[in-house]
């Protein structure tokens, strides 16, 4: 009995810390309360196999279907073209870590007989952890194109707003009076973040109607950008926020003064993020001075 709740709970921690580790090479931010109710589903299939006493009570086709239901679990809002790279991402890791471990075992087997393996075995998912930060994760987010994904959090009137961005450097709108960088959103995203009074404004420039007069405490912080693409003309109305931090290579920081274009349509095609800024307004050094 013991030993298989040490079983289980090896288990648990394994799958854990692979699905950490998975989401940390992805780039793709999660939470506690996901990794443990997917390592719970990941550890279905052991618990099978030691109430079945057979180790081939689990079909090897079942093996390799089981970690897309943890993954759905996981990553229920990750686009449909990064699935197949995190399932593949996900069992590389599991085959790291297991050659690791079998490698460890065998190098202690040698060295010290009577050092008790399974010790080494529960420190495992520990060492998978401090791995996940210690590492550089630039190479593996460029191979599964997420290396210019982050978060962008933006706070008006005392009401922040936080969602995934694109990092595009061929961004270069800015509004025309000050020359602030735009972050475009989608408006979607940000119908609960906006305050109720500009509203009627900011709807009535989306429509291409007469936007009336701005009220009065949103005057000289609002505007209109007109920009161009392939598809045609267009305006955006824009807002000046009152904080923005971006989250850029695992590191937030500071944005230089920013304004926010609400667009009515996706801003990605496949929702894979829903605002495009770019990373030269991130106050990344400690030389650079926030400017008008």
């Amino acid at each position: 009995m013991v030993s298989g709740i040490t079983t289980l709970s090896y288990s648990l921690e394994m799958d854990w810390a692979l699905m950490w580790l998975t989401a940390k090479f992805l780039g793709h931010r999660t939470t506690c309360l996901r990794l443990t109710l997917a390592s719970i589903i990941g550890v279905l299939p052991t618990l099978w196999v030691l109430l079945a006493e057979n180790l081939y009570a689990v079909p090897w086709e079942l093996g390799l279907v089981w970690p897309i239901f943890m993954l759905l679990v996981v990553f229920p809002e990750l686009s449909r073209r990064f699935w197949l790279k995190a399932y593949v991402l996900f069992l590389a890791l599991s085959l790291v870590a297991g050659g690791a471990l079998t490698a460890g075992l065998n190098w202690l087997n040698l060295l010290l007989p009577h050092f008790p393996a399974l010790d080494f075995a529960m420190l495992l998912p520990v060492l998978l952890v401090a791995a996940g930060y210690w590492l550089p994760k630039t190479r593996v987010r460029q191979l599964v194109g997420r290396e210019s994904y982050g978060e962008v959090s933006l706070e008006v009137a005392g009401q922040a707003l936080t969602m995934p961005v694109l990092w595009d450097s061929g961004n270069q709108l800015t509004d025309p009076l000050l020359h602030r960088p735009v972050v475009i959103v989608e408006m979607s995203r940000a119908y609960e973040w906006l305050p109720e009074t500009l509203m009627p404004w900011i709807l009535a420039v989306q429509q291409n109607r007469e936007p009336g007069p701005v009220p009065e405490e949103w005057r000289g912080r609002v505007g209109v950008v007109s920009f161009r693409t392939l598809a045609g003309d267009g305006r955006l109305p824009v807002i000046a926020v009152d904080r923005a931090l971006g989250f850029y290579a695992d590191v937030w920081y500071p944005m230089v003064p920013v304004m926010v274009g609400l667009s009515q349509e996706h801003v990605a095609s496949d929702r894979s993020y829903a605002a495009l800024a770019t990373p030269k307004s991130l106050i990344r050094y400690p030389h650079e001075r926030v400017g008008a």
